[in-house]
């Protein structure tokens, strides 16, 4: 019996730009609200409603949601993270969580492993190393002293300037919008589910790093 395609909407806000994408079939649509932070709080479930109109579907036609889940701003997460579970509240769909730092690699045109270095503010950097789409080693969060002195130079990318020198290693420019990626990764994490239905149907943040109120309850 031939299994019908599966319609997946994802969302990625863990960066400063917001953007949606659509998986129908063998079509992709993909929207970006752009960086303006000023309507990204207003202008989500439009985005997302636009996605599904472009695709001529309904929220009831959805089988699975995604969601970029970090690492990133904590704003950011919380925004994606409410987002689909206000969805969910009526839909109860599986959410398929994706890395954030995966995406970003996918916005290079690298042709072997490259890492993923974000400012996380604080001293600290966002890491992740990608080859082809699949994760080297599990994103984590380091000092960027400790990266200076610990990593071996090599190929990197970042979607914010370093804060300080990365001697010897090359950085990568991205090559590609932020939706291309994430319709790219939505695609290949899809792939790699042998059964939606094991999902979780609560989206789940991957912050990786401690809140400026946590960091002060353990300073006390």
């Amino acid at each position: 019996m031939k299994t019908r395609p599966l319609n997946i909407l994802a969302l990625d806000t863990a960066t400063a730009e917001t953007c949606g994408c659509l998986l129908s079939g063998n079509r992709t649509y993909m929207a970006s609200l752009g960086a303006d932070q000023r309507i990204r709080s207003t202008g989500i479930m439009p985005m997302l409603a636009e996605l599904l109109q472009q695709a001529g579907l309904d929220w009831q036609n959805l089988d699975i949601l995604a969601f970029s889940q970090g690492p990133g701003s904590f704003t950011g997460l919380r925004i994606a993270a409410a987002t689909l579970a206000g969805l969910n509240a009526e839909l109860k769909l599986p959410v398929l969580h994706m890395s954030s730092l995966a995406i970003t690699a996918r916005q290079t045109d690298a042709l072997g492993p490259i890492w993923i270095l974000e400012d996380a503010r604080a001293g600290e950097a966002f890491v992740g190393c990608y080859d082809h789409g699949e994760a080297v080693s599990a994103d984590c969060c380091m000092c960027w002293q400790d990266i200076v002195e610990q990593l071996a130079p090599a190929t990197f990318t970042s979607l914010a300037t370093p804060p300080l020198p990365l001697n010897d290693w090359h950085y990568q420019p991205v090559a590609r919008s932020r939706a291309e990626a994430l319709a790219d990764e939505l695609l290949h994490a899809s792939r790699s589910v042998s059964d939606h239905r094991h999902l979780p149907i609560y989206p789940s943040p991957a912050y990786l790093q401690l809140s400026q109120a946590e960091r002060s309850a353990h300073a006390r």
